[in-house]
């Protein structure tokens, strides 16, 4: 089965995603901030991150870094990056924090599943 981590510090989000990729066959965990994500990350080795990059405390962006870092066992794993920014230099942003891609919100489901 594919596992995904899904990361937002927004329950109705969380629950929006990890439904949705549930209802695809996905085997889903979550996780609230970024410390928790790369905890869950090295333990669980998921398939794929979706990572809100706008949480509080340990950003979207610290916490991709820290996923992407040289060594990091999690380094391999793609992360989908989810924002409501919509600007060019968010997209680029997000590729240098380590992204590999990039989703804006509010998410179409059709549009992220297009994007995994």
């Amino acid at each position: 089965m594919r596992k995904v981590l899904v990361v937002d510090d927004d329950e109705l989000v969380r629950d929006f995603l990890k439904l949705h990729f549930k209802n695809r066959g996905y085997e889903v965990a979550t996780a609230t901030d970024g410390k928790v994500a790369i905890s869950l990350a090295e333990r669980e080795k998921p398939d794929l991150i979706i990572l809100d990059m706008n949480m509080l405390g340990m950003t979207g962006w610290d916490t991709a870094k820290e996923l992407k870092r040289e060594g990091a066992e999690t380094a391999t794993i793609p992360i989908i990056a989810l924002t409501a920014h919509k600007t060019a230099d968010d997209h680029v942003a997000a590729h240098e924090a380590g992204c590999d891609a990039f989703v804006e919100k509010p998410v179409e489901p059709e549009r992220l599943f297009d994007t995994v």
